[in-house]
């Protein structure tokens, strides 16, 4: 039995281009694509890394240029977030991002977004990144439910399939709507 729904943030909860972004700076985004993994995991896992910084030393653009581009491309997700709302009648509701050590509070509005959560795990302040097991465990732990009572999404199928890898359910966010109609029939 389903007890909580777990999302993920970046290109769910807050709707960002980051592929957009890459391309408005030349940046390939099919040929850098492990380049551009290794960053995000070495952020998430809490390394002193600073992916605007690498990204936009790497593609020779200025640092401030990109995270000002970056804030534009970004935007949250208000129907999901009025949808967890219903969900909340009676789910606990989680949030697991990969983000780094400045947090989720550093990228968007923290204050906003919190309310909707019963639960919020940023990757990187507790050492281990999505897909690693451990990610989601502690998630689980925090909503205090088992890995199989809880539905997890995600717009990246790596995460998808670690979440289901440790016996959860799981969908691969395209969009709210498809969203819904995919959690409805699991629920």
């Amino acid at each position: 039995m389903i007890k909580a729904i777990l999302f993920d943030c970046f290109g769910v909860v807050c709707l960002d281009d980051f592929a957009g972004l890459y391309s408005h700076f030349g940046g390939d985004i099919e040929s850098d694509h492990q380049f551009i993994h290794d960053v995000f995991f070495s952020v998430s896992k809490g390394e002193e890394v600073s992916a605007a910084e690498t990204f936009s030393k790497h593609l020779g653009v200025d640092v401030e240029e990109w995270r000002r581009v970056a804030r534009d491309k970004k935007e949250l997700n208000m129907s999901l977030l009025e949808y967890t709302e219903e969900l909340k009648k009676k789910y606990k509701i989680g949030m697991l991002s990969n983000v780094g050590q400045k947090g989720l509070r550093f990228h968007i509005d923290y204050d906003t977004v919190a309310p909707y959560f019963d639960v919020i795990v940023e990757s990187a302040k507790i050492g281990f990144a999505k897909p690693e097991a451990r990610a989601y465990e502690i998630a689980a732990d925090k909503l205090g439910m088992r890995l199989d009572e809880i539905v997890f999404t995600d717009d990246r199928i790596q995460y998808v399939e670690g979440a289901q890898h440790v016996g959860m359910k799981a969908i691969l966010f395209e969009n709210t709507e498809q969203f819904k109609r995919e959690l409805e029939k699991i629920l």
